[in-house]
């Protein structure tokens, strides 16, 4: 009997050391099936020419056909006195309210590019009611539909904001440069118009610098030299002066500052910015070449050309030397050759300028029976000038291995051997057409003996430094 005992307790106690590794042994669970690999597509699906035609044509020329309409409507109404004045407005005002709240409802169902086209024609008739009520039926006065057409524009700016939309941010820019053009009544406002402009110009500088939206910069610059030249043409006086070249200033150090700081994601974005430096040192420089037309000749002018000429190498300058972060670096390149750019071609101005100025009211001082002799001297003196500029301009070139700079010399030299060809032989005498073939030839012989000797090896490829 103890011996049945003693065996009961050594199975026991095997049982309980069995039972104790068991529990102890961690406890493994099936593991659940690979997730089914997902197919991405390698590119993005391609837009159809038939949907593009569907979607993005005529949608635009819809909204151009509904506004066209209810202008017409508008029209239509007012020749048959339907309705009087304030009511054809209060339903303007009313029905352009409608469309932009019935286009929510578009919106929250996921149709956003039909939405904004509903909110592009509620804004468009708004602005319509808004200047019938100014202009037509003079039923409010100038401050008020302004102040009115401003909310229209903040309101459409802020929905852009919201909803994250560069279309609607287009028509809020769009509307807001529309609204000193539907109110003018033909006076001369310069200061509040510029003035306006320019809050509208740094409302959208704002936006840009939060919003990759670079396009409504050219917007902007585009509106903003359209009333610049426009109110020139039809306003401007000597007396306005001092104003108008403070207010050209402001404008032209803005467009040229802004392409600097703000936001780009894509590489043809920077193309896009330096372009528009471009478009604005152009604009800016025929403005105040226009603002210093004067019968004392073309010296303030050379000098204006001379003063942008130094902005932009001081503001080329100035970039090299600034510890941009790396996101700046294409941007900084393509920028850079545009200042580059603009500086020698506005050294070229200032030469040409400074030449004319010089055998014009110098020499001859405006005496048009020596057009002749004026003509003679001027011709060869731009030849050999432009000459020499070429050619320092190529020896900077090879000096700081500069592609940029070669080709610019390049092209300044052969628009040279076209004016030599063209123009000399036709307006010179012997012997200064003797003088200007020789110095083209040498000069000419120069340039094609260094391209010969490979300072640079170019034809290897190597010791080239890349553009500025």
């Amino acid at each position: 009997m103890s011996d049945e005992i003693e065996d009961l307790k050594r199975q026991i106690a095997a049982l309980t050391e069995r039972v104790s590794r068991l529990e102890g042994a961690p406890v493994s669970h099936p593991s659940p099936p690979p997730p089914r690999p997902v197919s991405v597509p390698d590119h993005a699906p391609k837009v159809s020419l038939e949907n593009r035609i569907g979607v993005q044509l005529f949608n635009r020329v819809g909204i151009l056909a509904v506004l066209i309409g209810a202008a017409w409507f508008l029209k239509f109404a007012i020749d048959n006195q339907w309705v009087g004045p304030l009511a054809r407005v209060l339903i303007g005002i009313g029905a352009g309210s409608g469309i932009i709240l019935w286009s929510e409802r578009f919106r929250a169902q996921g149709y956003r590019g039909f939405s904004l086209s509903l909110k592009a024609i509620g804004t468009g008739i708004l602005y319509l009611s808004l200047w019938a009520a100014y202009a037509l039926f003079h039923l409010l006065p100038a401050p008020v539909a302004f102040f009115a057409m401003i909310l229209v524009t903040a309101w459409n700016a802020w929905m852009s904001w919201s909803q994250s939309s560069q279309a609607l941010a287009f028509y809020a820019a769009v509307g807001g440069f529309l609204t000193p053009l539907l109110l003018s009544n033909g006076e001369n406002h310069e200061l509040a118009l510029f003035g306006y402009l320019l809050v509208l110009d740094l409302a959208i500088f704002a936006l840009v610098l939060q919003r990759p939206w670079l396009r409504l910069l050219p917007t902007a610059f585009l509106a903003t030299a359209f009333y610049e030249f426009a109110w020139a043409m039809h306003y401007y006086s000597g007396v306005q002066f001092a104003l108008s070249a403070s207010l050209l200033a402001i404008l032209f150090l803005f467009f040229s500052i802004a392409p600097l700081v703000v936001r780009i994601i894509e590489a043809p974005q920077a193309d896009l910015l330096a372009a528009l430096s471009l478009a604005n040192a152009a604009a800016g420089y025929l403005g105040f070449f226009l603002l210093l037309d004067a019968p004392n000749g073309a010296a303030p002018q050379a000098i204006a050309a001379i003063l942008f000429a130094a902005y932009f190498l001081a503001l080329r300058i100035a970039m090299e030397r600034l510890d941009l972060p790396n996101h700046f670096a294409a941007r900084s390149r393509v920028l850079n050759s545009a200042h580059l750019l603009a500086a020698i071609g506005f050294m070229g101005v200032a030469l040409a300028l400074a030449i004319h100025f010089y055998w014009w009211q110098v020499r001859y001082t405006g005496d048009r029976s020596l057009i002749h002799d004026y003509r003679t001297y001027a011709q060869f003196t731009y030849s050999a000038a432009f000459m020499a500029f070429g050619g320092a301009l190529l020896m900077i070139g090879f000096f700081r291995r500069s592609a940029f700079l070669r080709w610019q010399a390049l092209f300044l030299l052969t628009a040279t051997i076209a004016k030599v060809f063209l123009i000399d032989i036709s307006q010179l005498s012997q012997g200064y057409r003797i003088f200007s073939f020789l110095g083209l030839g040498v000069l000419l012989l120069a340039v094609s003996f260094a391209y010969q000797k490979d300072w640079l090896s170019l034809r290897g490829g190597i010791g080239e430094k890349p553009a500025p």
